[in-house]
């Protein structure tokens, strides 16, 4: 098990670094705003309520349920699913790291359902689905959320006022930014050093499990061996015992 751990360390530095390089020179999102899955004739649309999503903000993650009459590529028939998800089980998800969502009903549309949170830590989330919606099984469903975002794309003015720094002002600003932009990197980085993690877990549980089979079937080829020499045995001794009969029978006729 330390064995493939250790194997698997460059793989898994080097995948970390290549984040970690893409995440610093691109300002491409890792998710868009809103997913949408289908599931049979059930539709779920999930994503934030208030977008961008800020970290350390109020906000809601938002589930919206609508259920086609038409078939499963029909859509021109759709009825928002009231009571959704009285029988769904959803957690929200942050690299290894998940903890259960309750969802209410929306007050103004039908169908849609708010789970509060508070995300603490810039990055991806995603919300994991287990359940049934109207007889529909969903199983281990996972949507990813919009970019979890630090403030300082919206907050005014800077810490540091570029008044107070005469001709620097540029430099200030451009200071005062690098340290959420490493704040939104090392979380990012821990939220896949936490998925790796998982990763990793799972192919040294796959292993052992492996060699747990392997062992079991040694077990079961060692018992079928036994038994068989067992039979092996008995074999032999009846026929000797057969043998020494027709001799005594063959002897008692001569006599």
């Amino acid at each position: 098990m330390v064995q493939i751990k250790i194997a698997l360390l460059p793989i898994v530095l080097f995948v970390l670094i290549t984040i970690l390089a893409f995440s610093f020179f691109s300002n491409a999102k890792l998710a868009d705003a809103h997913i949408t899955k289908k599931f049979g004739n059930i539709t779920v649309e999930v994503g934030w309520s208030n977008e961008p999503a800020l970290v350390g903000e109020l906000n809601n993650a938002i589930v919206q349920v609508n259920q086609t009459s038409g078939g499963k590529n029909n859509n021109n028939n759709s009825t928002a699913v009231i009571n959704a998800l009285a029988d769904m089980n959803i957690v929200v998800k942050y690299g290894g790291a998940t903890k259960p969502l309750d969802f209410e009903p929306s007050e103004v549309t039908e169908g849609l359902y708010n789970g509060k949170m508070i995300p603490t830590r810039i990055g991806s989330y995603s919300l994991v689905m287990n359940g049934t919606i109207q007889g529909q099984r969903i199983n281990n469903a996972e949507s990813p959320l919009d970019l979890v975002e630090g403030k300082e794309k919206i907050s005014f003015p800077d810490t540091i006022s570029s008044s107070t720094t005469g001709g620097g002002g540029d430099t200030a600003t451009a200071n005062n930014n690098i340290g959420p932009r490493l704040q939104g990197i090392v979380s990012q980085l821990a939220n896949d050093i936490d998925s790796a993690k998982g990763g990793i877990n799972a192919i040294a549980k796959s292993n052992a499990d492996t060699q747990k089979s392997i062992q079991n079937l040694k077990g079961a080829a060692d018992r079928s061996y036994m038994i068989g020499l067992g039979g092996i045995g008995a074999g032999v001794a009846g026929i000797i015992i057969a043998a020494v009969a027709l001799t005594r029978k063959e002897a008692a006729n001569a006599s």
